[in-house]
């Protein structure tokens, strides 16, 4: 057995992970980042990395007035009173400090102006114009040296595109307008941006400052000494990383756990967003000591998708991409619409309503049905905008012919298509507001049809149903306190065990889904639970 030391082992190549790497690195700790998967980047890469930041000093500098008090006013909103009040002020007040730290380490930073606070622009402290998101300054690939073919794959925001770049060229809809020759060059030159950017930038920052990388290094034990964490156990390799300071547990959630998933989350015919190495290790491992878990009482972190077959199954977040455009509607088997489709934490929401006298999820199975104009102006499931439909689409001539293919009432569907091509035309959803929301108005729809960006007639067949699935981030986690400590069931922290990103519970935002406070935590407590891991050396 071979064995290596080092002051800290941080699991998992995430935003959090680098974060806690990045951050014991720069407090002067010998540093071994250890990755389960062959791929760099967890499920930070896949995503658009933002960072909400309240009071931030990009803001500042920008001259956009921003302050804790009115950070603190949105958080509290957005967590419901589910949020523990310690861990929540924590990420508030320590954000920009946060930020400040990651920029003069090297990583490059910028605002994502133009995205509200998402998902609740009416929410007491809220922000309208990104002022508050942060995400990466484009990076190029080659800056990744020796890693940079070991990133993972991205396919939501093109090669060097950003989230903010998005809502500035009229949302995803609006895809067939953007400019080609300047995402050719971006694609080209090797530039990236969004998810793949922050890992990036994180990433090479680390490199800099003498950081170690391994990756297919999936630890299964942790290493107890002198009663602290002081290591863990990799069985592959049959070898072991001690820590002389602790061990940070980045490693992600159980969401490619099947029973793990049945256990917590509870929804039928889940599908794992992320990587499949995301197996509840972190969670299993530290449980086994004794480790306490949280489990948020409402999971607003869940996504609508589609399984892309063609992609061994892979989850499609068609939620943000592609049922909040024009043209598309979301229906149950009785052939009803059940929500606003243009914000996917509703279709979630109603996908959990469970009809106690036939004893089902009312909402489940449910399809996105859309019409052959939608086909010609908008992308499916990441396929480009006019090309035919992929086969594993449903299709067929009429409404009536294509609910007998999907198992849907057709009666239901008729009518319901009827109603809702009314509201299209009139530019108003009489019945869930359907595009109303600051958020969908800022990238979920098609913002040249001004008032009808996510309303448009189904009228031009063929007809096509695509299944949804859910997915998303686990709402179950490790209980940690305001360092990022792992808590022992007995109520006092582990000794030498950090947890942040998925593999920690969302104790700092409850309820409260906001757009980029799932990496923002990540990032915060991973910085944070470094800072106490070298504190405790003196």
């Amino acid at each position: 057995m071979t064995k290596r030391v080092f002051d800290l082992i941080v699991l998992g190549s995430g935003g959090a992970g680098l974060s806690a790497a990045l951050a014991a690195a720069g407090e002067g700790m010998s540093v071994c980042l250890l990755e389960k998967g062959p791929h760099i980047g967890g499920g930070t890469a896949t995503s658009y990395g933002t960072i909400w930041a309240p009071a931030n000093r990009l803001a500042a500098q920008a001259g956009l007035d921003d302050d804790v008090a009115q950070g603190m006013a949105y958080a509290q909103f957005c967590a419901g009173g589910t949020a523990l009040d310690t861990n929540l002020a924590t990420y508030v007040n320590h954000a920009s400090r946060v930020m400040d730290r990651l920029m003069s380490w090297g990583v490059g930073l910028e605002l994502a102006i133009g995205l509200p606070d998402a998902f609740y622009p009416h929410g007491p402290g809220s922000c309208g114009d990104g002022r508050r998101m942060i995400q990466a300054t484009p990076i190029q690939r080659s800056a990744m040296g020796e890693w940079a073919e070991a990133l993972r794959p991205a396919h939501y925001c093109p090669p060097g595109v950003s989230w903010g770049d998005v809502a500035r060229w009229g949302g995803f809809a609006n895809r067939r307008n953007w400019d080609a020759q300047e995402l050719a060059r971006r694609e080209k030159e090797g530039w990236l941006a969004a998810g793949q950017g922050l890992v990036a930038q994180l990433l090479v920052a680390f490199l800099k400052m003498g950081g170690h990388l391994q990756l297919n290094a999936g630890a299964t034990e942790l290493v107890f000494s002198e009663q602290r964490v002081g290591g863990v156990r990799i069985p592959s390799t049959d070898s072991t990383f001690e820590a002389r300071h602790g061990v940070v547990l980045a490693c992600g959630g159980y969401e490619g756990n099947a029973e793990l998933v049945q256990r917590f989350e509870g929804l039928p015919n889940w599908l794992n967003p992320f990587a499949p190495t995301n197996q509840g290790d972190g969670m299993v491992m530290a449980t086994e000591h004794g480790a306490a878990i949280y489990r948020s009482a409402v999971n607003h972190g869940l996504l609508v998708g589609c399984a892309i077959p063609t992609r061994e199954n892979e989850f499609f977040s068609i939620g943000l991409h592609g049922m909040p455009y024009p043209g598309a509607i979301a229906v149950n088997q009785q052939g009803e619409r059940f929500c606003d489709e243009s914000r996917f934490q509703e279709v979630v929401h109603a996908f959990h309503h469970f009809d106690r006298v036939k004893h089902r999820f009312i909402n489940l199975p449910a399809h996105m049905v859309f019409d052959d104009r939608y086909r010609q102006l908008y992308a499916i499931a990441g396929a480009p905008p006019g090309q035919a439909a992929p086969d594993w689409v449903a299709q067929a001539p009429t409404l009536e012919a294509l609910s007998i293919k999907i198992g849907v009432d057709a009666t239901g569907l008729l009518k319901t298509v009827e109603r809702f091509n009314q509201f299209a035309t009139d530019g108003e959803d009489l019945d869930f507001g359907r595009g109303q929301s600051a958020f969908s108005k800022s990238t979920a729809g098609d913002a040249n049809k001004g008032k009808y960006a996510q309303l448009g007639p189904l009228d031009t067949p063929p007809y096509y149903a695509i299944p949804l699935r859910v997915g998303g981030i686990v709402g179950t986690g490790l209980l940690t306190n305001e360092h990022a400590q792992v808590m022992h069931v007995r109520g006092h922290p582990i000794a030498g065990l950090y947890a942040c990103g998925n593999t920690a519970a969302p104790t700092d935002t409850g309820v409260g889904y906001q757009g980029g406070a799932s990496i923002g935590s990540g990032v915060i407590f991973g910085c944070l639970a470094a800072e106490h891991a070298a504190h405790a050396r003196h």
